[in-house]
């Protein structure tokens, strides 16, 4: 493992964050195959000076390579894994601060925890590793740091500040009540989740922010809207949480408050993004917070075909 922070000459033509160019990512694309030994690069990922391509390394053999000039954000993300030692983590080979890049693990053969049919086994495999990422933390971006964010631009804009103030203040409302303050992965999906040759998984693409390790299982629910399943999504999401209260430890009425706060979450990053909008989360998730989880989901597993699109069909 190796983290490097301006050792190497020659950094000083890189942009600092905030001073980002189009033409730049090909010079950290050459700067990094240079530098460990790249071969065979392949693009994943690539807008304007952020990328993600797999390659061949001579040193650690086939790597993904992460370009991102917003430092802290892979600062974060590197702070996560490296401090991470289990079987569930994504190894990080290598971090240039000054570059803006991250060498890590190619996870095989990677595929997600989305294409599992079984809501039992994604539940197994997404508690399992839930509850053994964890690990404290005293300093550093919070969760909450993100919800007052959302509020004083939805203030600003004068859009949404109802639902925004209210999911602050669950927020607010789990960061009293809950104590403990770890280091979160901050987006723990099925996408996010990828299975290994040995049958187990490895989450990628930490936050690295921290909270409350119950602020870890929101973003897990919401994507379950996602995944196939035999009833309505209002009875599958409430189905879901009732398992969660059952297999976590956490009450349902508190998994409820973070689903709301996370759906309004990704709602006003859609909006300050400028892109779609899906009111039909909204709608549960408002739902959810106003019922006491009435009904539940037919339990028999979906089987035989892989999770439809929804979002066309909405």
């Amino acid at each position: 493992m190796e983290s490097e922070k301006g050792k190497d000459e020659g950094l000083t033509c890189f942009p600092v964050e905030g001073d980002v160019t189009e033409p730049d990512m090909q010079d950290r694309i050459n700067y990094a195959v240079k530098k460990w030994e790249l071969d065979h690069l392949e693009a994943i990922y690539e807008h304007s000076a952020k990328g993600v391509f797999s390659a061949e390394s001579k040193t650690f053999g086939t790597v993904i390579l992460k370009i991102n000039p917003h430092i802290t954000q892979l600062q974060s993300e590197y702070q996560m894994l490296a401090q991470l030692s289990g079987r569930h983590n994504c190894k990080v080979y290598a971090f240039d601060e000054n570059a803006g890049l991250l060498l890590e693990e190619h996870i095989f053969p990677g595929t997600t925890l989305r294409r599992e049919m079984s809501l039992e086994k994604r539940l197994q495999v997404f508690l399992q590793i839930f509850q053994e990422i964890h690990m404290p933390a005293d300093s550093g971006a919070t969760y909450l740091n993100w919800l007052e964010h959302i509020r004083e631009y939805c203030v600003s804009h004068q859009t949404a500040v109802d639902m925004a103030s209210r999911a602050h203040l669950f927020c607010v409302e789990m960061f009293g009540k809950y104590p403990d303050r770890v280091l979160l992965h901050g987006d723990l999906h099925h996408d996010n989740l990828l299975l290994r040759t040995d049958g187990s998984y490895a989450m990628i693409d930490p936050k690295g922010i921290i909270g409350p390790a119950i602020m870890d299982l929101p973003r897990f629910i919401l994507n379950e809207l996602d995944t196939a399943h035999s009833c309505s999504d209002r009875q599958h999401i409430e189905e879901v949480i009732r398992r969660l209260d059952q297999q976590s430890g956490y009450p349902a009425a508190d998994i409820g408050k973070l689903f709301y706060m996370e759906t309004v979450l990704e709602y006003i990053w859609c909006l300050e993004d400028g892109e779609e909008i899906n009111r039909h989360e909204l709608e549960i998730a408002d739902y959810i917070v106003s019922s006491h989880l009435p009904g539940h989901c037919d339990r028999t597993e979906s089987s035989g075909q892989r999770p439809p699109d929804i979002s066309a069909a909405q």
